[in-house]
């Protein structure tokens, strides 16, 4: 899907304040090809078509709270293998590198991540569909993290996809880059 004349469509997020496995991530976990079969149904349609306003924003949703709950295997579900990973420009030189390639790579980081940081939530509000990319943006909270960066500060991601998966994650601690790097403004 080329990214030329592709509607925007704006979704708001709100996730479950305690999440478990729902049924169908522990269905694609088991038989991943009903997870292909579902990217492949909401893939190719554009970003008005009500299959993919069902479907997406759901995904999107399952992905964060798996995240905050810790379950990387249902987190990471929808990621290429071979995907590149920009961790914030912040917090390159503070033991990360400028980018991580390969789902064990990405899965690496999450864990660290998570490891330094104390009751860490990601906290998104908005889903913006950009037909090949979607930007995803809110919040990160946290009790603590031993870095010294801001244990509550504005989290955006920028994720580019092909036939339904992950190939490229971009984060950011700015809306404002968030949304130029999208080619979006405010």
């Amino acid at each position: 899907m080329s990214q030329e004349n592709v509607e925007t469509v704006r979704h708001s997020l709100e996730l479950a304040a305690d999440s478990r496995r729902r049924l169908e991530e522990r269905l694609a976990l088991r038989v991943p090809y009903l997870q292909g079969l579902v990217a492949r149904l909401w893939w190719k349609r554009p970003p008005p078509s009500r299959l993919r306003q069902a479907i997406l924003p759901r995904l999107v949703r399952s992905g964060f709270e798996a995240a905050n709950r810790g379950d990387l295997e249902v987190a990471f579900a929808n990621y290429d293998s071979d995907v590149e990973f920009f961790p914030p420009v912040d917090l390159v030189g503070l033991g990360n590198e400028l980018s991580y390639r390969g789902l064990e790579a990405r899965v690496r980081y999450q864990r660290q991540w998570r490891a330094e940081w104390e009751d860490f939530r990601y906290e998104p509000d908005e889903l913006r569909d950009l037909g090949d990319r979607l930007l995803v943006i809110g919040r990160i909270k946290s009790g603590g993290l031993s870095s010294g960066a801001r244990p509550d500060s504005d989290y955006s991601n920028l994720f580019t996809l092909s036939a339904g998966r992950v190939i490229r994650e971009q984060t950011y601690f700015n809306r404002a880059e968030a949304l130029e790097a999208a080619g979006l403004r405010e």
